[in-house]
């Protein structure tokens, strides 16, 4: 299950943006919502069938958050984490603040993106228009390069209005806590919830809602086995069963990858 990282590592408020450091502080306060990889893909996958819900929620006029304020949290490569601190403004109308993680360095930057979703249900956000330091006339074309990702990350935020989205509290894990505080480190924050998709396919190819603690493996054919099954009163007594190959995680456009072939040779 994806962790938050925001407060295992150092950043730093940039010292050349004001307000860097009261928005740190509100990074730190804000519920954090992990996205799990399955989610982006889905999201990225289903992109068309996502705008067409946001548009028709904002012609129903229903474009609020699911929270005020809200951490989105995710990596965007191995060594790199994005953290957008989203705040609603007005219907449809959303400042958007980031953090970067990069290998030695983090950052929190004190202006955010004006942000709003378009009439078609796509997010537009507009050009980074803060105070720039003379001394780095570079850093406002850096910022801007993320105007996409910050778009993304608002999107991901409205995914937890659709069916399907489901959310998971942190698991409580004494004995891991333990660990870290004896190597020096603060116990697992329990202020992020991890968000995965919400349903998986039976052998029937019925969706059923997502069970916690279960992860979430790609589709897949499940091979064909041998079951002891518990039968008769108290369901004490056993009987082998033949369960049939069936399909796991499988929806409407799914593909598979054919299975592996085995050559058994006496």
């Amino acid at each position: 299950m994806p962790v938050s990282r925001f407060h295992d590592l150092r950043f730093q408020p940039h010292p050349n943006f004001p307000g860097a450091a009261e928005v740190f502080d509100r990074m730190q306060a804000a519920p954090k919502f992990v996205f799990s990889r399955d989610v982006i893909e889905g999201l990225t996958e289903r992109s068309v069938d996502f705008s067409n819900a946001v548009a028709t929620a904002i012609g129903a006029g229903r474009t609020k958050l699911p929270r005020d304020t809200m951490l989105v949290e995710w990596e965007d490569g191995p060594e790199e984490r994005i953290f957008w601190l989203i705040e609603e403004a007005a219907p449809n109308s959303y400042r958007i603040w980031s953090a970067f993680h990069y290998r030695n360095r983090d950052l929190v930057f004190g202006y955010p993106f004006p942000a709003s979703f378009t009439p078609s249900g796509e997010a537009s956000v507009q050009r980074y228009d803060g105070p720039i330091p003379s001394t780095a006339p570079q850093l406002g074309s850096f910022i801007d390069t993320y105007r996409r990702t910050a778009g993304i990350a608002l999107c991901l935020a409205m995914t937890l209005h659709v069916r399907g989205i489901i959310t998971v509290d942190p698991p409580v894990r004494p004995k891991l806590d333990a660990a870290r505080i004896k190597r020096g480190k603060p116990p697992i924050p329990r202020d992020y919830v991890t968000v995965h998709i919400g349903f998986v396919t039976d052998r029937h190819g019925e969706q059923h809602l997502y069970e916690e603690g279960r992860g979430h493996v790609k589709p897949h054919v499940r091979s064909g086995h041998y079951k002891n099954q518990a039968f008769g009163p108290g369901r004490v007594d056993r009987k082998i069963i033949w369960i049939d190959p069936y399909l796991v995680n499988y929806g409407a456009d799914t593909t598979i990858d054919p299975p592996t072939q085995y050559l058994v040779v006496p």
